[in-house]
């Protein structure tokens, strides 16, 4: 598919995976879904660390995408499941690429 350097704020539509240090995200931008899949990231450097999170492996609900940037680490801003009035962010290790795939 198509391979980008960015997924600006203001991005309302598409399917996309973000390869991150550490792990893989699939963004969902239609369906307002993020799944984050631990440990399959784009680096063999074993100093990066994979961290496990909640609901990891699961879609979690997404409000919004602050930043995401080759290079940077991605922000996602994101609700919690279990308390809906629960708001947080998820703050990656650096991108390593970002394709949309639908």
């Amino acid at each position: 598919m198509a391979r980008a350097q960015e997924i600006s704020p203001n991005t309302e539509s598409g399917v996309w995976t973000v390869v991150t240090r550490t792990s893989t995200y699939l963004l969902d931008l239609e369906e307002m879904t993020l799944l984050r899949a631990p440990g399959v990231g784009g680096t063999d450097d074993e100093s990066w660390t994979v961290s496990a999170l909640r609901r990891d492996s699961e879609d979690i609900p997404l409000l919004g995408v602050k930043s995401c940037r080759v290079g940077e680490s991605a922000q996602f801003w994101v609700r919690a499941a279990d308390d809906p009035d629960v708001r947080t962010w998820r703050i990656t290790t650096p991108v390593v690429s970002i394709e949309r795939i639908g």
